[in-house]
């Protein structure tokens, strides 16, 4: 089997020390190494073929040169997995390697934490109090939603805020939402559900109707009728996601009703279908690559050394959710 390349036999070839084959291959700046000296270096190293060991790297500086993205555990899906991309795009630019993973069940995200030693944590979905505590201690910089402190609906980005607010300023006053009854869900149903209660109790109306339902018409169509088959009926309802609300659609469809004339319906995230929905899908539009690139941006200032007790480095926020207005609502 053939040796691998060493540090030490590109600096033989280069005519240099170790140290400066070192601060050339490592991208270390403030050393007085001349251009000529240091485009011998980068020769050898590509003549013998050689790469830094990563894991020697990691022990040396006790990090690696991996971001590590920690998702909720549930389907992957489009807003997701632009964040994942431009993040990515962010950290990569730089040199650095971003890995999404999913949360792993109690206790296993501070031994995936420690098995890495990432340059820096992004959480999309949240930490159990001990786990965040263990992860800062360790001295890695943790990049979360962005919110203010102790404010439990920030991670909901403001979705349901608007969606409630649209729906009022539209003349109603007893709101449904639609949630989907996966477990895997659970955490952002929780934080969607509340930031719709909380906006329905700020405008003076009766707690929100959820309902769990599945992408399935059948299913939608009973939750349509729990809706309106009351004495104090639903007249509008707030979806999880796009997806949700076209169940909704499709439940009135089958009974033979139709949005917004007997059942206004608000839905979250603009996929592309959105406008070519029956009627047109109001929607609540997030600009998942500009979170992403907010994630990213943070993770890189962490990695620099911008930040050195645990807590994110300030960084521009990304922008706030925006209403998209069509005919369902």
């Amino acid at each position: 089997m053939e040796r691998r390349a060493t540090s030490s036999d590109v600096a033989k070839a280069a005519g240099v020390s170790r140290a400066t084959v070192s601060y050339v291959l490592n991208g270390r700046t403030g050393q007085s190494i001349s251009t000529a000296t240091r485009d011998r270096v980068l020769a050898a190293a590509r003549v013998l073929g050689y790469t830094p060991s990563t894991a020697a790297r990691t022990l040396r500086r006790g990090r690696s040169d991996l971001v590590l993205m920690l998702l909720p555990p549930e389907p992957l899906g489009r807003a997701l997995a632009m964040i994942i991309d431009a993040a990515s795009e962010q950290v990569e630019h730089h040199g650095l390697r971003l890995v999404a993973h999913r949360l792993p069940s109690r206790g296993g995200a501070v031994s995936l934490v420690q098995s890495l030693a990432p340059a820096a944590l992004i959480l999309i979905a949240p930490l159990e109090d001990t786990e965040l505590a263990a992860v800062q201690a360790a001295g890695i910089t943790v990049v979360s939603l962005p919110q203010a402190a102790g404010d439990p609906l920030a991670p909901d980005l403001g979705i349901g805020a608007l969606q409630v607010k649209h729906l009022v300023e539209s003349g109603h006053s007893r709101i449904g939402v639609a949630v989907p009854p996966d477990p895997v869900y659970a955490w952002r149903v929780r934080v969607r559900v509340a930031a719709i209660a909380d906006a329905c109790a700020r405008y003076g109306l009766p707690a929100p109707a959820v309902e769990r339902l599945g992408l399935d018409a059948d299913e939608a169509a009973s939750a349509v009728g729990r809706w309106l088959d009351t004495e104090d009926p639903v007249s509008a309802v707030c979806a999880f996601d796009d997806d949700h609300a076209f169940a909704v659609l499709s439940g009135l469809a089958v009974r033979g009703l139709q949005a917004p004339r007997d059942l206004a319906v608000i839905g979250a995230e603009d996929i592309p279908l959105a406008g070519l929905a029956v009627p047109p899908l109001t929607t609540v539009s997030v600009d998942a690559r500009r979170l992403g690139e907010h994630f990213g941006q943070a993770a890189l200032a962490s990695a620099s050394g911008a930040a050195a007790d645990g807590a994110a480095p300030a960084v521009a926020r990304p922008p706030a959710v925006s209403l998209v207005l069509r005919a369902s609502a």
